[in-house]
């Protein structure tokens, strides 16, 4: 007699556990990458790895870490990526989901970084 109360609540419960299941999944961040940007004391600037493969459709997020002596950007509108400002000695997470295959440059827009090597390339291509 005590089962047949509860079982009323069945559809509720399995409704409430799809709904957090839904929810968890589609706050997921994918795959992380970490990406180092900087200066040398030369004047040169970067953003490491040079280059990041990933697959079509894939969603990924790049934690950006700026272990320069100023601010950078982290952008691409080949890529459709909106600029992202890491103030010095700071970390900034951005999320993406990779196009259809090709090479996307990713850049940091400030006035000379660009031009002083502050570029990555991202190869969005099928698993091999």
């Amino acid at each position: 007699m005590i089962a047949r109360p509860l079982a009323r609540f069945a559809p509720l419960a399995a409704a409430v556990l799809l709904a957090a299941l839904s929810l968890a999944c589609s706050g997921s961040e994918g795959r992380r990458i970490d990406v180092a940007a900087g200066d040398r004391p030369d004047g040169s600037m970067y953003f490491e790895p040079k280059t990041i493969t990933v697959q079509p459709g894939e969603k990924v997020t790049f934690y950006v870490r700026n272990d320069g002596s100023g601010d950078h950007e982290f952008e691409s509108d080949e890529a459709a990526i909106e600029e992202v400002v890491i103030p010095k000695g700071r970390l900034r997470k951005v999320t993406w989901t990779a196009p259809k295959s090709g090479d996307y440059p990713i850049y940091c827009d400030i006035t000379g970084h660009r031009q002083a090597g502050m570029e990555l390339t991202v190869r969005v291509q099928p698993a091999q």
